[in-house]
C-alpha cells in the first residue's frame, strides 16, 4: 500500500507542479521572470531554514529527520517540478508555507542549484 501511495504521490505532485510551472511561463501577471536561484535562496533563508539546511555547508542545528536542501536537490531522479509538488502538497510535519507560484519556482531553482550529484 505505501508503495502505491508513493507512486500516485509522484504523479500527483508532478502535474500539480507541471501546471503551476506552466503557469509562470503564460501570459499572466507571473510571467513577468523565470525563476530565481537568488530570490530563491532568500526565501530559504528566512523561511525554510528554521528546520531545514539550506546552504551547502551544514550549519546550524536541525531535526535529525529533516533533510538538507543538498540531499532534497541529490536524490536521484529528483526534478524542479517533483519540488514545487512538493511545496504546493509537503509531508508533514512541513507546514504549508503559502507560497506563490513564482516563489515556489524561486525555492526549487535555488535547491535544483545545490545539486552535487549528476
Amino acid at each position: 500500500m505505501t508503495r502505491i501511495y508513493s507512486i500516485l504521490s509522484f504523479f500527483l505532485c508532478s502535474g500539480i507542479a507541471a501546471a503551476f510551472l506552466f503557469g509562470i511561463a503564460g501570459n499572466g501577471p507571473s510571467a513577468q521572470r523565470a525563476a530565481d536561484v537568488n530570490k530563491g535562496m532568500e526565501i530559504a533563508q528566512q523561511i525554510c531554514s528554521t528546520c531545514h539546511i539550506v546552504g551547502k555547508d551544514a550549519k546550524g542545528v536541525v531535526k535529525a529527520d529533516v533533510p538538507s536542501f543538498t540531499s532534497i536537490a541529490d536524490k536521484p531522479g529528483q526534478t524542479t517540478e517533483f519540488i514545487v509538488g512538493r511545496l504546493v502538497l509537503p509531508y508533514r510535519p512541513m507546514p504549508d508555507l503559502k507560497l506563490t507560484r513564482l516563489e515556489m519556482a524561486d525555492v526549487a531553482a535555488y535547491i535544483m542549484s545545490l545539486r552535487e550529484k549528476q
